[in-house]
This record gives structure tokens, sequence and C-alpha cells, in this order.
């Protein structure tokens, strides 16, 4: 198995989002063969019950898994309008299964056993389930990201306080992508990123999502992002802020 935390930086993820766990594999392989280094498995999409045995076994790079919780899933496009709910013990669950399976990581919502309108919680309990299923896959060796999608732009202040206090409760990588509302917006988004990577001395991501992000988000690894998120050529993933995996290889090693 690859280990994310092995894989050079920056590098490529190819977020594969499919019905079937067949059609993800096809999907997971396309972007392996486009360039990507790991690739990110949504599970919440998958409508054919638990990955196969063996499911890891002979994918060329590593695969993490996420579980979006079903209103989130609609940013992939019309296809996943309608995806199955899911609570989160059971989100949580599916991606140890995937651990003890292969796996080379998970991601938690920064609001993971306490869901909040704006993907983020402070409540202790919450925060200790958070760092146990997090331990339990670092006694794997395996990965954990932290992932947070506040519906808002944020300020460099509260990017950095996330950021760290999301690394607090475990994670190997931070993720947050934030909401702007124009060009402008968005290219402040190089701004934080940029300060982040002198602030902090670990893996992050910190993203656009919104007008303007479409343009931005491919050059973020230029201003410190750990990896840039791409979708595949094949498969269902139609995020267009996500460029496609052939592109993020060729931006990624041009830096």
């Amino acid at each position: 198995m690859v280990t994310l935390a092995r894989i050079p930086r920056p590098f490529v993820v190819g977020v594969v989002v499919e019905r079937t766990a067949a059609a993800a594999r096809r999907a997971a392989i396309a972007a392996f063969r486009e360039g990507a280094a790991a690739v990110e498995l949504n599970l919440a999409s998958l409508t054919d019950g638990a990955l196969p045995a063996k499911y890891f076994e002979g994918l060329r790079g590593a695969v993490y898994t996420s579980c979006r919780r079903a209103p989130f899933m609609q940013v992939y496009g019309p296809k996943f309008a309608r995806v199955a709910p899911r609570d989160d013990e059971t989100r949580v669950r599916l991606q140890l299964e995937a651990l003890a399976a292969g796996s080379a990581g998970l991601d938690l919502e920064a609001d993971t056993f306490a869901p909040t309108k704006d993907e983020w919680t402070n409540l202790r309990s919450a925060v200790r389930r958070q760092r146990e299923a997090a331990d339990h896959a670092h006694r794997m060796r395996r990965a954990v990201i932290y992932s947070w999608h506040p519906g808002r732009k944020l300020t460099a202040t509260q990017a950095l306080r996330a950021v760290q206090a999301l690394r607090q409760r475990g994670g190997d990588f931070v993720k947050i992508v934030e909401r702007v509302a124009s060009i402008e917006e968005a290219l402040d988004s190089c701004r934080i990123s940029l300060w982040l990577s002198e602030c902090v001395d670990f893996p992050f991501v910190f993203l656009p999502l919104g007008p303007g992000a479409e343009k931005v988000r491919p050059l973020m690894p230029a201003f410190g992002a750990a990896y840039l998120l791409a979708r595949p050529s094949l498969g269902s993933n139609n995020l267009s802020a996500q460029p496609l995996v052939s592109r993020a290889f060729r931006l990624v090693h041009t830096l």
C-alpha cells in the first residue's frame, strides 16, 4: 500500500464519485493513468453496499476515502442530488471498514459527530470521538485528513486557527474549502494560503469554491497547497472547479 505521507508534495488527488464500486475502480484506474498520485474515493455515492474484498489491491497509488453528507454531494452534479442520507456514525464506520480493507486513510469533517450549519464543532464529546477515529487510523499507520467546508469567506486569522485546531485533533493533512463570491475573493484565497504556508509546518490545502474558483484553484499548489484536487476524465464527477487530472498533473509538475 502506498502511504499518503510519503508522496512528494505537491501532488494530484483524483476525486472519484460513482454509483457503483466497479465504476469507482475504473475511474480510480483512469485517475492514476492520467497522473494522480492519490485518489479520494467518496463512499457516500455508492449504492451497491460494502466494497468487495481486496478492493484496493492492484491500484498503483494511494486510495483514501471520504463519505460526505447527502446534501454536500450535489456539488458533484445533478446525478448525486438524491444520495441516500447516512448519519455520522455510519459514515465513519464505513471509512474505518475501508481502512481494514486497505484504504490509505480517511477524511473527517470538522463537525463530525455534532453536525452544524457551518460544519464546525468544538463540542468536547464530538471532538473526543473524532480523535478516537483518528487514533484508530494512526494505529493502523494510515493517514487522517480533516476537512472544513464553511459556507462563507474566511479571514486569514480564522483560517490559521482552524488548521491548527484540526491538526491538534490528529490531522495529518488539513483541508479547508471556503466559499467565495467573486474572482477578487478567490484571489484572496491565494494570499491566505501563502500566509498559512509561512505559519505552519504540516501539510494543508486551502481552496476557494464559488465564482472565480475555477480559475484560481489549479494554481493553489504554488501558494502552499499540499495537493490539488482534480477529476478523472472517466467517471461521473462533474465539479467544474476541479480541473481534469491530466491538466492538474501538468500544472503541479511545472512548479
